[in-house]
């Protein structure tokens, strides 16, 4: 069945791997000192190097002239096996009093040495099996058993750990075989390499309370740096965890990559991708800015710095007859995704909607996102549910309403659609969006600012003004409808200014909204791309709001929030 030689492996791993055990318990129990805790390993090491488990040569690039294609360590065979054991021994070993992950990071590690053994098909059965047996176990410890009784094994996961990678993947033919190990088992070696680094300072540093003591025989310090270091950046202790499997996780994809291709420019590029992504997701945990928060002084979320009103239907509606009813100028705004992306570049706009006296959710993507962040604001409050809510309230109390905005004639038409479905609402007045011109023939005039923009636009103040409506609604588009309501909202003296985009197309009839269920589901935008093909590049913008809401939860939840 099996060979001699294979038989004296195999009795000399389990042996090797008691042993170890015996003395993770006893280290947990006792605290040993570093310095003895290295001598029996280095004992242990030598007993598994006597049963023919060592690193006897690793494969020499194509271009070498090396007999046979392997460079033959020699000498340097057990010096190299000893190190090797000892650093993945204690790295794996290694716990921490925030919480252990080492089993996730044993079972990421076995089942990508499976793998990559598997696919390079070298009929390493030993290695294999080891493999398949630690990735059973440590599932085991993850699922069913508390981790934190049972760290005195972890030394000897490390151990076998290490093992297969020297009776496996380390006597693959592959070029690249070398750096696979050290993919897979990338983050115990940063975290234990860091640690060493970060005590020797910390011994050398005059204001060390060591005493003088030699780091090799000082109490053994088992806490995890690389996680500490985490959590300096602002990572909260389970998101530094996260983390630290998430990149695991990743170097072990790179050793399956890199298995396959073999290319070291592939494994720059991947390496150079990491990088720049932890480095993106550092940047954004550290960064003071909340991606969501609670405004508890004015009762809004404030997405993205954008103050948001948690109101209903019901409640803005009640809202807008209290400003009605105090005579005094308040300006109402309704953003959608698309302005909240534009707040963050457009800083008169945001600060517009930071000052807005009444701020509502027009978008479904607004909702999404609040939901998604565990912010949830109760409904979406659209602009033109307001317009309609608005004119049932005009139309039983008395409210009067002027329309501004859109091209020639569409203002008009929306009012006189609005008296047909509200009896007895009273319309103050209405005027085109483009303060020059009798058609829309010269509404580019106006956009050019080849007319006297400023002359038509004061008398329009004073026609609003002499009107006196209770309510003035304006389309002319975001930001410009905010902005315009803004500069004039003291010269105008009404009541309820409010910016409705294009509503005014929809109200006259020219653009029909989009049918009921499509509304419901938060699907006007899929309607409105279709029916105005001109804002179907308005669609990657929504991509990219997508993208900023997710890497905000991730941010979000790994984030130290107080």
């Amino acid at each position: 069945m099996f060979e001699t030689g294979m038989v004296f492996k195999i009795t000399g791993i389990v042996i090797c791997s008691v042993l170890m055990v015996i003395l993770g318990r006893i280290d947990r129990r006792r605290k040993l000192p570093t310095g003895v805790k290295l001598i029996f390993q280095v004992l242990i090491s030598l007993i598994i190097i006597y049963s023919g488990v060592k690193i006897e040569f690793l494969r020499a690039p194509s271009s070498s002239s090396l007999s046979g294609g392997y460079l033959y360590l020699n000498y340097l065979s057990i010096p190299l096996t000893i190190i090797w054991l000892i650093s993945i021994t204690n790295s794996i070993g290694q716990a921490d009093e925030l919480g252990d992950i080492t089993p996730y990071i044993v079972f990421i590690a076995s089942l990508t040495f499976l793998v990559v053994s598997l696919i390079q098909r070298q009929g390493l059965i030993l290695a294999e099996a080891l493999s398949l047996i630690m990735a059973a176990i440590s599932f085991i410890f993850i699922k069913y058993i508390p981790r934190e009784k049972f760290s005195s094994y972890y030394m000897s996961f490390g151990f076998i750990l290490a093992v297969i990678a020297i009776v496996g993947v380390s006597k693959s033919t592959a070029a690249l075989t070398l750096l696979i190990p050290l993919l897979i088992l990338g983050v115990p070696i940063i975290d234990s390499s860091y640690s060493i680094v970060a005590n020797y300072a910390r011994q050398e540093s005059p204001d060390s309370d060591i005493g003088g003591k030699s780091p090799l025989f000082s109490e053994s310090g088992s806490r995890s740096r690389l996680r500490q270091k985490l959590q300096s950046y602002g990572f909260s202790a389970q998101g530094a965890n996260i983390t630290i499997i998430s990149v695991s996780l990743y170097l072990s994809l790179a050793a399956f990559i890199i298995s396959i291709y073999q290319n070291f420019y592939l494994l720059i590029t991947l390496t150079a991708f990491s990088w720049m992504a932890f480095e993106l997701l550092k940047n954004k945990v550290r960064s003071e800015e909340l991606i969501i928060e609670r405004d508890i002084f004015n009762n809004r979320i404030k997405l993205f710095q954008v103050g948001i009103d948690q109101v209903d239907n019901q409640e803005t509606i009640q809202k807008i007859e209290e400003f009605i009813i105090s005579k005094k100028s308040h300006q109402i705004v309704t953003p959608d995704t698309l302005a909240v992306l534009r707040a963050r570049k457009d800083p008169e706009y945001h600060a517009i909607l930071k000052s807005a006296d009444l701020v509502t959710p027009d978008g479904a993507g607004i909702l999404w996102a609040t939901i998604t962040l565990d912010h949830p604001l109760p409904e979406r409050v659209t602009g033109i549910d307001i317009i309609h809510n608005i004119c049932r309230l005009a139309a039983k109390k008395g409210y009067s309403l002027y329309l501004l905005g859109s091209y020639p004639g569409v203002a008009g038409e929306a009012a006189l659609n609005l008296t047909r479905k509200y009896p007895g609402i009273k319309i103050a007045g209405t005027h085109h969006g483009y303060f020059a011109g009798e058609d829309s023939q010269n509404c580019e005039d106006v956009k050019n600012g080849n007319s006297d923009k400023n002359k038509e636009e004061k008398e329009i103040i004073a026609e609003i003004k002499e009107n006196r409506p209770d309510i003035l609604l304006v389309g002319m588009g975001v930001p410009k409808q905010e902005k315009w309501i803004s500069k004039n909202l003291d010269k105008l003296n009404v009541p309820v200014c409010m910016g409705v985009g294009g509503s005014f197309d929809v109200l006259s009839g020219r653009i029909p909204r989009a049918p009921l269920w499509m509304q419901r589901h938060g699907m006007e935008w899929v309607y409105r791309s279709i029916k105005q093909p001109n804002r179907a590049f308005r669609t990657l913008a929504l991509f990219y709001f997508i993208w900023l809401v997710i890497l905000g939860k991730m941010v979000y939840s790994l984030k130290e929030v107080d």
